[in-house]
């Protein structure tokens, strides 16, 4: 999998790409380095993840409850098919705050 970061209106957007399975090191790695303080703002583009498993889905959970902790804001957006079916499937849409896209997520960060 790869990480893309880039900041746009002073929300940090973190583009996926490839299988969330196994080792998401770098990711939660990339996360954890942009959680650094109240108020932080990280969107996660899942457009590019065809494929989530279970330990893809606790590394979401993980670090959202961390930013949750620190006062932040974790947002999904842009998910592929595959990946909002399964968050529907194990109920955890309710447990995250998905967009149907990064313009609208960016809207509700600003």
């Amino acid at each position: 999998m790869t990480v893309d970061i880039k900041v746009q209106d002073g929300v940090q957007i973190v583009r996926l790409q490839g299988e969330m399975t196994g080792d998401n090191s770098d990711f939660i790695e990339s996360i954890t380095n942009l959680l650094t303080g109240p108020d932080t703002r990280i969107l996660i583009d899942l457009h590019e993840v065809p494929f989530i498993n279970s330990t893809g889905l606790n590394d979401l959970v993980r670090v959202t409850a961390q930013s949750n902790v620190q006062e932040g804001r974790v947002v999904l957006a842009n998910l592929s098919p595959f990946v909002d079916g399964v968050l529907r499937t194990t109920q955890l849409h309710r447990f995250f705050e998905v967009y149907p896209t990064t313009d609208e997520a960016l809207a509700k960060l600003r």
